[in-house]
């Protein structure tokens, strides 16, 4: 009897921790941590288009663009998935900044990313001019 009693009180108590796991919220970590690593990226860069997506040139020059493919945020060149399950990406500048607004289940998030540096005749490199 008494190691029937310890299994009924033993799945009880796994029954609460299972029925409170599905009233948890989820605090949405992932969408800091991919604009903090869209800042990182774009820090001090040049931007060449901002709208739906966010094209910019890096120090070396080379053309980088933060897009929403698929309900996730991608950089490429490549295919660098930063962000998953996102319903609406865009990029507004407003005050001589760039900032980056994210909507997921029906909640919208506003990241600054950069300084608005228009990219200029003079920064592209002269085998592109020619």
């Amino acid at each position: 009897m008494s190691i029937t009693m310890i299994i009924v009180l033993s799945l009880t108590g796994f029954y609460r921790i299972i029925a409170h796991s599905n009233q948890i919220s989820s605090y949405d970590e992932d969408i800091y941590i991919a604009a903090k690593q869209v800042s990182q990226y774009a820090i001090g860069s040049c931007y060449e288009e901002v709208d739906d997506s966010y094209t910019y040139y890096n120090f070396e020059q080379e053309e980088v663009t933060f897009e929403l493919n698929n309900r996730r945020l991608v950089k490429t060149p490549g295919f660098e998935i930063m962000l998953t399950n996102i319903d609406n990406l865009y990029f507004v500048i407003e005050n001589n900044n760039i900032y980056m607004n994210i909507e997921r289940s029906e909640r919208e998030y506003r990241f600054l990313v950069n300084y608005a540096k228009e990219k200029e005749e003079e920064d592209i490199p002269d085998e592109e001019l020619e």
